[in-house]
């Protein structure tokens, strides 16, 4: 993908503190393609390489008890391309623990007069996440039932299985196609080759690290306590990463070698102002710093950042997600606004004293 169409951006390199740059202002097409347009229960976000996604699911049932579908519709920006289906299933609390899918579940049509014949879901097996992916015929004749129905519900041989988002889909789908392909070019050559430029980046493996914590980040909670939790991972060859847990959120400090430790901040785009972290955390898997700023103080809502720690001694921004509507979604499907063109992570260093070749290993993410 492109630049990233987000508010929030990291403001600090390692080797020193940086100052916020100035915003750039961003071309009107960049700024419409970057809103988030609403739709009843559905929500449209498009991102910088005009590639648009659609996601829709009910509020929280106040009475705790139900399935709620989460649909999630993604299209590429090739002139009729055609739009994929995801469907995933979650509680009121937003937890995936409920029934697969049967033969049996089909979505049937409410608020006409005519009844038309139910659909079938087609869905094969379950992703990593616990979506399902629906068959390319059925997720065509599903997405048009969505367009025209006022309202839908997926049933189960007459038992209710699950609620469905309704609103007026095919809105939002015409929207769509005037941001992907509007009818005079929307920016010129200069803005083009600024905003939609591709980049490739490569990471660090990184690893926990029993350092001692320096004395000046006991104190750099708000409230002046001593803070929750200091977890330190070693993110380059003389980096240290600090994420810290204070009362009134998580905080994000890089050390290198001997040196204070730097605040790792995340700023608003066009004012500057600091954001703060619902949460903070490495996730050791995938040697990435994930963020997660919420202003609603809702975990299920908000902005949710992953960076890893470039070859170029700073941080790189690996994915960026965002959901404004609290409804207990859980962030895995959230729509992913930007990620690189591509990356993957550094060579391991060699492992017999510098005469192995070259490790092969690494990902590549497209």
């Amino acid at each position: 993908m492109m630049r990233p169409l987000m508010i929030i951006l990291a403001t600090i390199f390692v080797s020193a503190p940086v100052a916020a740059a100035p915003a750039k202002e961003q071309p009107d097409y960049i700024a419409d393609l970057d809103r988030a347009y609403h739709a009843g229960d559905w929500t449209l976000q498009c991102n910088s390489s005009r590639f648009c996604q659609i996601i829709g699911v009910v509020k929280a049932p106040k009475s705790g008890i139900g399935v709620r579908t989460v649909v999630m519709i993604r299209r590429g920006v090739a002139k009729g391309a055609a739009p994929t289906l995801r469907l995933a299933f979650i509680d009121s609390m937003g937890s995936t623990s409920v029934p697969p899918p049967q033969d049996g579940w089909r979505l049937y049509s409410r608020g006409l007069p005519k009844i038309p014949p139910p659909l079938r879901l087609g869905l094969g097996a379950a992703d990593a996440n616990g979506a399902y992916r629906a068959a390319p015929d059925a997720a065509a004749k599903l997405i048009g039932a969505l367009r025209r129905w006022p309202g839908s519900v997926i049933h189960n041989r007459g038992q209710l299985i699950a609620r469905m988002p309704k609103g007026d889909l095919a809105r939002l789908f015409r929207k769509m196609d005037r941001l992907q392909h509007p009818r005079r070019p929307r920016m010129t050559a200069a803005e083009e080759a600024q905003w939609l430029q591709e980049y490739h980046y490569v990471v660090q493996r990184a690893q926990p690290s029993d350092a001692p914590m320096p004395d000046s980040l006991n104190l750099v909670c708000d409230t002046r306590t001593y803070i929750n939790q200091a977890r330190a991972d070693r993110v380059g060859p003389d980096h240290l990463l600090w994420t810290i847990e204070c009362p009134e959120g998580y905080k994000v400090y890089m050390q290198q070698g001997d040196k204070e430790p730097q605040s790792f901040d995340l700023k608003n785009f066009e004012t500057g102002k600091v954001s703060k972290l619902f949460f903070a955390g490495f996730n050791s898997d995938t040697s990435l710093i994930e963020m997660h700023v919420s202003p609603k103080g809702d975990a299920f809502c908000g902005q949710y950042l992953k960076f890893g720690f470039s070859d170029a001694s700073a941080f790189a921004l690996i994915s960026y997600q965002r959901y404004d509507r609290c409804r207990a979604v859980p962030q895995e499907y959230w729509p992913v606004l930007w990620n690189p063109t591509s990356w993957k992570y550094a060579d391991s260093p060699p492992s017999d004293g510098g005469n192995a070749p070259p490790s092969v290993e690494g990902v590549l993410k497209p």
